[in-house]
């Protein structure tokens, strides 16, 4: 009986000591607060210089933190910017890099997984998309989060690091706030919604975007979203202290990518890539941090490297397929460049690949071709936006302002002190060729060594989910031929007279990414008109399952000087059902005039309304419609729905 007495207590002093340690260590441990608002640019934050608003909140946070001046967001849209951040990886590694695409990932894609396993607290307030599939998110999230939720109601409070479960754990909770989201602003008319509260003729306009009164209106709403978002960073800021955790938490404050202006979210300039970035630390921490408290620092930061600085911080280990650094902690690093991608615009297809230095922007162009202002159904519902497009189709366009409708360079370098809206492309200045040569070689290298999936069209992704098979896996499993893609899309991008028998090789390949990109280098040929003649074998990729292919293969049909046919090709493909048509039938402009009856057909008896809306978007194009009738009432009532939504629930989550 005495000996089982002993070891009752020695059982229960274990227990105490194991508990004593586990708060010890898990002082040891800070808390990391993720407040991430969105579509947002640096240069509408007064702590990067903006004079029109007052943040006192973000004040604090950056008097007793860093101001990251070169903080660059991987993709230019949420979706797979948040996909590079959740994963410490690049989401072109993964083939999730397309706007609003699910796919199937492994269970390491998401780094949160590893806080836990080192005994953090792990919840996700707002946005918890990834760009996954919904059997994804079932299988995964309970082993990634604790708790997770969408924005709060009013029935229904959001989740967060004040839940009872959490039990003294130190956590890392990320908040978002969709107050600055681009919906804010999209009201279609600036007469469908009340007025913003900043004047919009005291608003110091960004250069990249034409002085137009709609530019303004939407520039000053976002102005005042900002401020909205700087008194919900308050209310966490508050409740840290009552709750006297403020001394052992790291906050990082960022936007998840540039906007809201056009040009800005979703385009591979500095205004879509570049992010605001604030991380406070606590007196406990501050050693962390890359600055003294109240600089600014020059490092350059990628949204890759966010995951494993946490993981070096908490004193994690950093998994060896995780391609960010970590910028912070025992082991932090500094990179020489950031990278940057873009894929789509809604059915879009033209992807580019960024590389800044600090010093200067590079963009690589695959498909020169295409037009950066193709209507979308989303961004188009600006007023700026589609008063810019009226006037540019009016020609009424001021001339440093029509680049944004026009076909494209391969590749563009932007000064990006003397520059920073990415306005002189320098290219082609021989005073600047040893700095292209040197982006251009990292954009190549790179592609290859993070093997980049982000040149399957998506019709060939979404083949591979509807397997259930994950394209990130597969690839590896099946030995594929990166350098031999990644060769083709590069010689595609030049369209030299040299590559053509290649590329006629190559609309036989049996992979359709292959035979997109053949037919791509022959459209970028005829762009150039360096296309004599029509190709039997290009006449035949016209009727190829993959609509990324047909209509690509009848757009240099048309471009290589059969507009008739080509363009006759394109609209009998449209009458199909085949979406990216319309999306080359947009490119070829007044080409298309002569087809305005057949528009006018599609715009009416579309096989779906994304036909019926880039039609509608043609006919404004050529004159037969005006602006007015890009949306139907119902798209319009949603718009402005939303857009009041957005100004109503500035504080969509809070730390209750």
């Amino acid at each position: 009986m005495n000996n089982c007495k002993v070891k009752l207590k020695f059982a229960l002093l274990l227990m105490l000591f194991s508990s004593f340690c586990s708060k010890a260590q898990n002082a040891d441990k800070p808390n990391i607060l993720f407040l991430v608002v969105e579509d947002t640019s640096p240069y509408l934050f007064p702590a990067y210089g903006n004079k029109t608003i007052k943040t006192p909140n973000l004040d604090y946070l950056a008097k007793n933190g860093v101001i990251f001046n070169n903080a660059f967001a991987n993709g230019p849209q949420c979706s797979p910017a948040r996909s590079s951040l959740i994963s410490g990886s690049y989401a072109t590694t993964y083939g999730n890099d397309w706007h609003r695409n699910g796919h199937i990932v492994p269970q390491q894609y998401f780094f949160p997984q590893y806080l836990r396993e080192e005994g953090y607290f792990c919840v996700n307030a707002g946005k918890t998309d990834y760009n996954i599939t919904k059997e994804v998110q079932k299988k995964y999230y309970p082993l990634v989060w604790d708790k997770m939720s969408g924005y709060l109601s009013d029935d229904k409070p959001n989740v967060s690091y004040n839940d009872a479960d959490r039990k003294g754990k130190p956590f890392f909770a990320q908040f978002n706030n969709m107050t600055t989201h681009m919906s804010r602003i999209t009201s279609v008319s600036v007469d469908n919604r009340e007025p913003s509260r900043i004047n919009p003729k005291d608003v110091d306009l960004p250069s990249h975007v034409p002085d137009i009164p709609e530019m303004r209106a939407d520039y000053a709403l976002h102005l005042d979203g900002v401020q909205d978002a700087d008194k919900w960073v308050g209310f966490f800021i508050d409740d840290l202290k009552k709750r006297k955790l403020l001394e052992n938490t790291i906050i990082f404050f960022f936007s998840d990518h540039g906007g809201s202006l056009p040009r800005g979210k979703a385009f591979p300039y500095e205004t879509g890539f570049r992010s605001a970035l604030i991380i406070s630390a606590p007196e406990k921490w501050k050693h962390l941090l890359p600055a003294q408290q109240g600089q600014k620092s020059d490092q350059i930061v990628e949204f890759v490297d966010f995951g494993p600085t946490l993981l070096n911080v908490t004193g994690a280990k950093i998994p060896e397929h995780m391609q960010g650094k970590p910028f912070m902690g025992p082991d932090a690093q500094k990179r020489t460049y950031a990278h940057s991608f873009r894929t789509n615009t809604e059915i879009h297809f033209d992807p580019s690949r960024a590389i800044n230095d600090g010093a200067f922007h590079y963009i690589k162009f695959y498909t020169p071709y295409k037009v950066h202002g193709l209507k979308q159904s989303f961004q188009w519902g600006m007023p700026s936006q589609n008063t810019w497009d009226d006037l540019y189709h009016k020609g009424e366009c001021e001339l440093e302002y029509k680049s944004y409708y026009e076909p494209k360079a391969n590749e563009a370098l932007f000064d990006s002190k003397k520059d920073p809206w990415n306005m002189n492309n320098l290219a082609d200045d021989l005073a600047y060729a040893e700095t292209l040569q040197t982006l251009r070689k990292e954009a190549s290298s790179h592609i290859r060594k993070t093997r980049d999936l982000g040149f399957f069209p998506k019709a060939v992704r979404d083949e591979f989910v509807s397997r259930g098979i994950s394209l990130y896996e597969w690839v590896r499993t099946e030995n594929y031929p990166f350098n031999e893609l990644y060769d083709l899309v590069e010689k595609a991008s030049l369209g030299k007279v040299s590559d053509k028998e290649m590329f006629l090789k190559y609309l036989k390949h049996e992979r359709p990414e292959f035979r997109f990109w053949a037919t791509s280098g022959l459209t970028t040929m005829a762009y150039h008109g360096n296309l004599k003649g029509i190709p039997n074998q290009l006449l035949m990729a016209c009727d190829d399952k993959w609509h990324s292919v047909a209509a690509t293969a009848a757009e240099a049909i048309a471009l290589a000087g059969q507009p008739e046919k080509g363009i006759s090709m394109l609209i009998e493909q449209a009458k199909e059902g085949n979406k990216l048509s319309l999306s080359a039938l947009e490119e070829l402009g007044n080409r298309v005039a002569p087809f305005t009856d057949d528009i006018k057909y599609l715009a009416e008896h579309g096989k779906n309304k994304d036909i019926k809306f880039l039609a509608r978007g043609i006919l404004i194009n050529l004159g037969e419609l005006p602006m007015s009738q890009l949306f139907d009432s119902k798209s319009t009532n949603k718009f402005i729905k939303t857009q009041k939504k957005r100004i109503k629930d500035w504080a969509p989550t809070l730390p209750n």
